[in-house]
């Protein structure tokens, strides 16, 4: 059960999706990167990217708090069928987009900005690096903006492999949460 930490949906239980393909981010990490956030940006009115956005949680949890809407892009249909139930449940239909596309596809094409970016790859996804740099490349992060990247610990971003300012880095065993910025 994956459940929404705060704001006005705060509480409410999200539907998920059965498999060993969905990999939910554990509440743990969840709320560390929440509180992370919330420390830096106000979500009020925020524009949200959730790539591999399997059950959504991270997308609902930020319209939760405030932010203006959400596309979530996932190439699995049928996790974006459980997101669209979610929307309608929560009320929240009209504040989301679900695109079914590989997510390196959707950045490669994309035109527009986003003040918060989600990525959370499976962790055998071999085109990390490509996707940080193709997201840089293609500016689709606000100068104002955050993105979270979860992925195996064992991957370590450092100034010199990123394009990105690094802003945090936190463990959680075999999970590692790196938060980017826009590097001035």
């Amino acid at each position: 059960m994956v459940r929404i930490i705060t704001g006005k949906y705060k509480g409410r239980s999200l539907k998920i999706l059965k498999g060993d393909d969905i990999r939910p981010t554990s509440d743990r990490v969840k709320e560390t990167l929440f509180n992370i956030l919330s420390s830096r940006i106000n979500f009020e009115n925020l524009v949200v990217l959730d790539l591999f956005a399997g059950t959504g949680a991270l997308g609902f949890e930020a319209l939760s708090r405030g932010a203006e809407r959400v596309v979530f892009v996932d190439n699995y249909r049928r996790a974006l069928d459980v997101i669209k139930e979610n929307a309608q449940i929560l009320g929240c239909s009209d504040k989301i987009l679900t695109v079914n596309n590989d997510a390196l596809i959707f950045v490669e094409y994309s035109t527009e900005k986003f003040d918060l970016i989600f990525a959370d790859p499976p962790y055998v996804y071999s085109y990390l690096d490509e996707l940080v740099h193709k997201i840089w490349e293609r500016k689709l992060l606000s100068e104002i903006g955050y993105f979270s990247l979860e992925h195996d610990s064992r991957i370590v971003f450092t100034p010199e492999t990123t394009p990105f300012e690094i802003d945090t880095r936190r463990e959680f065993g075999k999970t590692a949460l790196t938060i980017f910025k826009y590097k001035e």
